[in-house]
Formats: structure tokens, C-alpha cells, sequence
């Protein structure tokens, strides 16, 4: 099966909570390439690069990722981000450059796609044809690129409010802010059942800092993460994104979706390595961490 993850391909500046600092090849097409990999899809990414990134084609390979020349911005470089880990599980994000948008005509086919862009580059109105373009197929939105804002020294936040029309969407992930910004001011359940109301999506997921908030037709999960010493918080959110869509694909089942996305993300933390080492290689241990999430959520049925 193949996954496609449109987003662009990211040079992080990684500072940790020890002051180390660490480049690394991320975002959602990287973590979630690799991580398709470990659930044994193929990646076939929807991305764009510059001719500054010539140094890391072997590695991306490596990754199952490979670059073709219609992805390669002769003008543009790569997209790059310096993100600064902060003791209460957040970060500081600056924007240091960025590559050309993603359009339709660059979404190869797959058995299922996941749309997350990182700041800006797949606009609202190209969203909307995508999902027209793959209304047969599973689509999964992170919308955390579509709400940020870059100032002019580089500093990334999030917008308030975000129009986005989600529907023909299947599953969105989302953190509370950006369910707030989506929904002009609901956050948690109530979100959720307004996004469901509008739009129609199928399976929403709403996280915290130490909750996974999962509704699903009118049945709401809820799942505990506990705390883990991890030096690196980078990519989880790609991580649950990807590791649902791939569990999903593969089963059908979104209970157990979203166990193997959780199951992913503790997976990942339990590694205690930074940037894209984390992802985990190892479908066996994924599977041992979604079997306890399962064995352990709880569940309610709404109206």
C-alpha cells in the first residue's frame, strides 16, 4: 500500500532542554515516511525542496523517500525551522526560510494521504481540491501549517481564527488551539462535535500535552499518556497522524487506530533519541504499547 504526505521536507535546528543543538532532517514527510515504512507502506510523498538539501538525497533515500526533479526549487531553499524545546513539554519556533507551495498536480496517487503542511505551503483553497480530487480515498488533515504566521524576525504563532473548509475530509488531528481556531473558540469535546456536525469527518482527534481526546460516530476515547523523560518532543504530532492512517488503512478498525497512534508516540519517547531517530523501527514494540493503550481507554457514548 502506498502513503502520500504532503508537506514539505524540513532542515531543523533542534536546541533540547540541555542546550544541545542537533540538525536534522523532519517534518511530516520525513517522520511519517519513516514511520510508514515500519507499517510496511510505501511512502510517496508530495513535497518540494531546494538544490541546498543535494547533500541529504542518500539519507532520504534511506528514509523511502525519492526526490524527483519536479520537486526541486531551483530558486526557493529548503524549508528550515530552528525550534527551541522549553521545560514544560512546548517549544519556540523561527522560521529561517522557506520553499515553493504544493499544488494539486503534485499529489501522487496512494491508498491514502495525509495533508499537513508546516507554514503555508498547501494553501486553503488547494486544500479543497485536493480533497475533491481524493473524495474515493482515506484523507487525514494536521492543520498546525495552515495557522502559522511567520513575523520578519522569524518568529512562528498561531493564528486565533482559521476558515478552513474540511469537507470530504476523513480524519483530522488537532491540538487545542488549533480545534479553537478552527471552530471560533470551542475547544475539547464541544469542538469535536461541531467539526463533526459541519463537515462530516469521520474520526477527529484532539491532544494535549498528556491526552488523546478520540471521537469516533458518537463514541468518545479518551487515552492517558504518562509523563516521559524525553529530550526531543519533535514530530509526535506527526507520528499519531501518521501512525492512525496506517493502522487504519491496514484494519479498519479506529479503535485500534488510535491505539497504534498512541502506541507510536510513547514508542517514540520511550527511544530517548532526538529528531527523526526516534520513529520507531520496530512494529513489535509499537504493537506492545498499543495493546496496554487498548487494554487501558476509556470510553463514553454521547449524544
Amino acid at each position: 500500500m502506498k502513503l502520500c504526505i504532503a508537506s514539505h521536507i524540513v532542515l531543523d535546528e533542534i536546541v533540547d532542554l540541555d542546550g544541545k543543538q542537533l540538525e536534522s532532517l523532519g517534518g511530516p514527510v520525513c517522520y511519517g515516511s519513516l514511520l510508514a515504512k515500519t507499517f510496511k507502506f510505501d511512502p510517496s510523498p508530495a513535497t518540494k525542496v531546494g538544490t541546498d538539501i543535494s547533500d541529504k538525497v542518500k539519507t532520504l533515500k534511506e528514509y523511502g523517500i525519492n526526490l524527483v526533479d519536479s520537486q526541486i526549487d531551483p530558486s526557493n531553499p529548503t524549508t528550515r525551522f530552528k525550534l527551541k524545546s522549553k521545560r514544560d513539554g512546548g517549544r519556540e519556533l523561527f522560521l529561517l526560510s522557506r520553499c515553493s507551495p504544493i499544488k494539486l498536480i503534485d499529489i501522487p496517487h496512494s491508498d491514502g494521504l495525509v495533508v499537513s503542511p508546516v507554514i503555508g505551503e498547501i494553501s486553503a483553497d488547494t486544500l479543497s481540491e485536493i480533497v475533491k480530487s481524493e473524495k474515493n480515498r482515506f484523507v487525514m488533515v494536521d492543520p498546525q501549517g495552515f495557522l502559522r504566521n511567520a513575523s520578519e524576525d522569524g518568529s512562528v504563532t498561531n493564528k486565533k481564527h482559521l476558515d478552513l473548509d474540511l469537507k470530504g475530509v476523513t480524519a483530522i488531528k488537532a491540538d487545542e488551539d488549533e480545534l479553537s481556531a478552527l471552530t471560533g473558540g470551542l475547544a475539547s469535546l464541544e469542538g469535536m462535535k461541531m467539526l463533526k456536525k459541519k463537515y462530516g469527518i469521520e474520526h477527529i482527534i484532539s491532544t494535549s500535552k498528556t491526552d488523546i481526546i478520540f471521537l469516533n460516530k458518537n463514541i468518545v476515547y479518551s487515552i492517558k499518556i504518562k509523563k516521559i523523560d524525553s529530550p526531543d518532543h519533535t514530530g509526535l504530532g506527526d507520528i499519531l497522524a501518521t501512525s492512525f492512517t496506517c493502522a487504519y488503512l491496514k484494519e479498519k478498525d479506529p479503535l485500534w487506530a488510535i491505539s497504534f497512534g498512541a502506541g507510536s508516540v510513547i514508542s517514540a519517547l520511550q527511544s530517548k533519541k532526538r529528531g527523526i531517530e526516534k520513529i520507531p523501527s520496530s512494529l513489535k514494540l509499537i504493537e506492545k504499547n498499543s495493546t496496554y493503550i487498548y487494554n487501558t481507554i476509556k470510553f463514553k457514548v454521547i449524544d
